[in-house]
């Protein structure tokens, strides 16, 4: 796992059949490298990734028709299709994903306005598309963000263009506007079901939240072809998997 990972995160996973868990000292990316070359040099190696290079292609691109799954879940349950889709992203399979199994069952007319949404410290794909290259673009140095699972400095080469030729928008969210999310959910209005839903998992919700609640986003709202009819899809990616941070934001400093 690469550094600035939770220990508690670690030792969920310690706990699946006594797996062995690292936190290095490199980043996500170069951490992703080690693991590649620690697989080359074991002879019963094989490396299961959802980010992609030159090379290797094949298992991330089975992850992401894997995820494509999700959509048949959610307009299963819709009685009207969605006008809104808002995919938070990290190397950005989940949303090529999401963004290929959306395609697979609705008509060209019919799709959602998708939103790509990104932490304001790690946004690659934010970054990409301001340079409007057609190319995917790589951020430099150590990234942070409480994010941790969206904390990825360079689009997957099998999902850049996916996202690429299908997002409409890209956005980004700062750490308070997360948190605002998350507690939101934790303490929902009155007849609305709770979620428990952990920094990364509630990026998604707490970008439309913010653009939704905040007077002053009016245009951004006009922008994005929001208002009471629009019908919005999120999806929570991660549950409490830091307990002590998600009660700090969720209970302690709940603004609602």
């Amino acid at each position: 796992m690469p550094e600035g990972s939770k220990e508690i995160r670690a030792d969920h996973i310690r706990k699946i059949q006594n797996t062995e868990v690292e936190i290095t000292d490199k980043n996500y990316d170069n951490t992703v490298k080690e693991v590649k070359e620690l697989c080359e040099k074991d002879p019963n190696g094989i490396m299961i990734q959802d980010t992609a290079w030159e090379g290797y292609e094949k298992i991330p691109g089975w992850i992401i028709k894997g995820y494509g799954l999700i959509v048949d879940d959610f307009l299963h349950q819709m009685k009207e299709k969605p006008t809104h889709i808002f995919l938070q992203a990290g190397v950005g399979s989940l949303a090529a994903g999401i963004i290929l199994g959306l395609e697979e069952r609705m008509k060209p007319e019919e799709l959602p306005v998708i939103t790509i949404v990104e932490p304001e410290t790690v946004a690659c794909y934010y970054l990409s598309a301001q340079k409007a290259d057609g190319k995917r673009h790589h951020l430099e140095g150590l990234t942070k963000t409480m994010m941790a699972g969206i904390n990825c400095q360079t689009p997957s080469i099998t999902a850049w263009p996916i996202i690429r030729d299908s997002a409409k928008f890209y956005g980004t969210l700062s750490e308070d506007i997360d948190a605002e999310g998350m507690a939101r959910l934790g303490h929902p209005l009155e007849g609305d079901p709770k979620v428990v839903s952990g920094e990364s998992g509630a990026a998604g919700f707490a970008y439309v939240y913010e653009i939704l609640s905040n007077p002053a986003l009016a245009k951004d709202r006009a922008e994005l072809g929001l208002d009471q009819n629009s019908r919005i899809i999120v999806l929570s990616t991660e549950g409490n998997t830091d307990p002590d941070n998600y009660h700090k934001i969720v209970d302690e400093n709940n603004p609602f």
